[in-house]
């Protein structure tokens, strides 16, 4: 092996320390866009004449979420989970559930609703204060 034996250990010893902690800094990332929905949500998307606009209510423990979200007949009940800063839950009814899925920043959660075979359709929240 050419060079100085000393600063190739060095070098070698860099790289294994680096490498060690690039799962610390990946940790770290995620933990950062950890967030917590919990509260009540203002939900726009687009209806058959017009948008819509309903009130969700959302309890987040851990990755758990339940809570309510407003419908034609009254509050229906909704189960998902929030992992990072991506939201998942599903309302169930008599034709069928639909699922909402998203990303959350800060007060603003942006995603697509499914419910059967039509295709996904566009909502917004926004968190009320």
């Amino acid at each position: 092996m050419k060079g100085d034996p000393v600063k190739h250990l060095l070098v070698v010893c860099t790289v294994i320390v680096a490498a060690a902690s690039l799962p610390l800094v990946a940790q770290g990332g995620a933990q950062s866009t950890k967030v917590d929905v919990t509260g009540s949500w203002e939900l726009s998307f687009p209806g058959m004449d017009m948008p819509m606009t309903i009130v969700a209510n959302y309890k987040q423990e851990g990755e758990k979420l339940t809570g309510t979200q407003a419908g034609p007949n009254g509050d229906s009940p909704l189960e998902g989970t929030v992992k990072g800063n991506e939201i998942t839950y599903t309302i169930k009814g008599d034709m069928g559930a639909i699922v909402f899925t998203g990303k959350v920043d800060g007060d603003t959660i942006t995603g697509t609703l499914t419910f059967g075979d039509m295709p996904g359709m566009n909502w917004t929240a926004k968190r009320k204060k």
